[in-house]
């Protein structure tokens, strides 16, 4: 009898405990469930517009004008774009809504501030009569054009000439004219650099070629040295070199890409003192 009553206890205080088992078992299943995971997070996307970017902190605006911080160490920074100021991105990050100082996972430039502004549409131009060419250098005397001054009233009777300037003549300078460069007749000179201390001529247009087709088409010669995806650099000589963007242009990605290691005439919009410039085509040239 007594051994009976010690087997049904046995059995009860083993079926307690499994059911104690159970139990936890069964909670911290629940607990597991609840509680995400990095793995179930999904990544979005924020647009905003770069505000500045001081160390690995991001300051952006968001299109309904709420300026956000975020941490950017050991994110995905566009290769192509060092981030500044104006540029539109795409700022990737886990979970369901950005937070106030969170670390992302990438940014991505999607319109280049030089894109949104008419700061870089131009190139530095002055207009002007040569006196005096080398095959190294060309002085130009500047005729300034007066017609806004005449507009605000000035008395511009008389006034016809500037300063002269002397430009330097690269190795990838570019001259469109019929009768060549001479003393005497007028020239567009596009150049890098500051007038006052050694500018560099890169693409010249004699009045007697300021008719022809694609004069007012910005250009400059150099050779392909890389290339990557719609991003390529062109090596004007030692000590200049310009990146180019196809901005996904197949087709010219492609011409590119067949050319590499070759001398080509690009032409572009989108000034050269952009951080990529804006490619339109490129034609080989020996």
């Amino acid at each position: 009898m007594k051994k009976a009553i010690w087997i049904a206890m046995a059995g009860l205080m083993l079926f307690a405990a499994s059911c104690g088992k159970k139990a936890d078992n069964m909670a911290s299943s629940q607990a597991a469930q609840e509680e995400p995971s990095s793995e179930a997070l999904t990544e979005n996307s924020l647009s905003a517009t770069v505000q500045k970017l001081e160390g690995d902190k991001l300051s952006v605006e968001t299109g309904d004008g709420k300026v956000m911080s975020f941490d950017v160490k050991g994110a995905s920074l566009d290769k192509n774009w060092e981030l500044m100021p104006g540029d539109e991105v795409e700022i990737g990050y886990e979970g369901t809504e950005p937070q106030e100082g969170m670390t992302v996972k990438s940014v991505i430039v999607s319109v280049p501030y030089e894109f949104t502004t008419e700061d870089f549409n131009d190139e530095q131009n002055l207009y002007g009569e040569i006196t005096a060419v080398t095959d190294s250098s060309i002085s130009v005397k500047e005729i300034p054009d007066f017609r806004e001054a005449a507009l605000e009233g000035e008395n511009t009777e008389g006034k016809k000439y500037g300063e002269t300037v002397t430009f330097q003549r690269p190795s990838f300078e570019i001259d469109l004219t019929q009768g060549g460069l001479k003393v005497g007749s007028e020239i567009s000179v596009y150049y890098l650099g500051d007038l006052n201390n050694n500018p560099v001529a890169f693409y010249t247009v004699t009045e007697d070629a300021l008719d022809e087709e694609g004069a007012d088409t910005l250009k400059i010669k150099g050779s392909i040295e890389s290339v990557d995806g719609d991003v390529f650099t062109l090596k004007a000589d030692d000590t200049h070199s310009f990146r180019f963007t196809t901005d996904g242009n197949d087709d010219l990605t492609k011409e590119v890409e067949a050319n590499k290691g070759k001398t080509v005439e690009v032409s572009y919009s989108t000034s050269l003192k952009a951080r990529v410039s804006l490619a339109e085509g490129i034609k080989v040239v020996e």
